[in-house]
């Protein structure tokens, strides 16, 4: 293909995969990632945890040493959309960031695996918010949550977007007929980046596995280019510099020489 044609590809890729989608900038872990497996036998477990680490691995992602507190949860549940049921009941809040438009997918969706996540705001020196207090005349303090950061820039926004929790569930039911480690590696995916769920997913992409006529044996080469991309990305740029690196990165991993 030609420049034009791969930069047309990548576009849509990036757009369908939904990273640094309008204003808001691309999250990735800057932690260590620490996946963990639930609800299957320990050696099948152990199968799933070394492909994700593999994965991360391979795409430049720091991964944490065996023992550690796991960030990363992936469970596999022989009914997902009754789970989904008892944490809304249980624990509404931990859906707080999932898009209003996607709520309802996640929750009573059909889909084979879900995901979600947490993320924060850190300063580019890696501090978190710290409230401040105002004093005003004839009234009480106000408080207001302030950044502390170092430095200036015309081309830095002074802020991270960072992944802090990723959860994925994976409904056994579902994905039967599927070898384990492809399913592992589609767990990889959404959990080390911010992908948007119930969009229609990219050509030669694992995203794709679940349509009827897909093959898929594990990451595509193109989405191992985007996660190297993603995890090379300055992370204090706005949403739209961020598109275009990954998009220029896609492009030249494939244009000709």
């Amino acid at each position: 293909m030609t420049r034009e044609q791969l930069r047309e590809q990548a576009v849509d890729y990036v757009r369908q995969v939904g990273v640094a989608r309008g204003d808001r900038p691309a999250a990735r872990w800057i932690a260590p990632v620490c996946p963990r497996v639930h609800g299957i036998a320990q050696p099948y477990a152990e199968i799933v945890e070394t492909r994700m680490r593999t994965i991360a691995q391979e795409a430049g992602i720091r991964i944490a040493d065996k023992g550690c507190d796991p960030n990363i949860s992936v469970s596999f549940v022989g009914n997902a959309e009754a789970l989904m049921n008892v944490i809304d009941r249980r624990s509404p809040t931990r859906f707080r960031e999932v898009p209003p438009e996607a709520r309802e997918a996640l929750i009573n969706g059909d889909a084979p695996i879900r995901w979600w996540y947490l993320t924060g705001d850190r300063t580019k020196n890696g501090m978190d918010r710290a409230p401040q207090t105002i004093p005003l005349d004839g009234g009480p303090p106000l408080q207001v949550e302030a950044y502390g950061h170092y430095g200036s820039s015309v081309i830095s926004t002074q802020m991270n977007r960072v992944i802090l929790d990723a959860s994925v569930v994976i409904d056994l039911d579902r994905v039967e007929g599927r070898q384990l480690d492809v399913v592992a590696a589609y767990a990889a995916f959404v959990a080390f980046a911010e992908v948007r769920a119930n969009a229609t997913p990219p050509p030669g992409s694992i995203l794709g596995m679940f349509d009827p006529e897909a093959e898929a044996k594990g990451l595509t080469e193109p989405d191992m280019v985007f996660l190297r991309a993603l995890y090379r990305l300055p992370l204090d740029r706005p949403a739209q510099r961020h598109r275009g690196m990954l998009v220029r990165e896609m492009v030249d991993a494939h244009a000709p020489d």
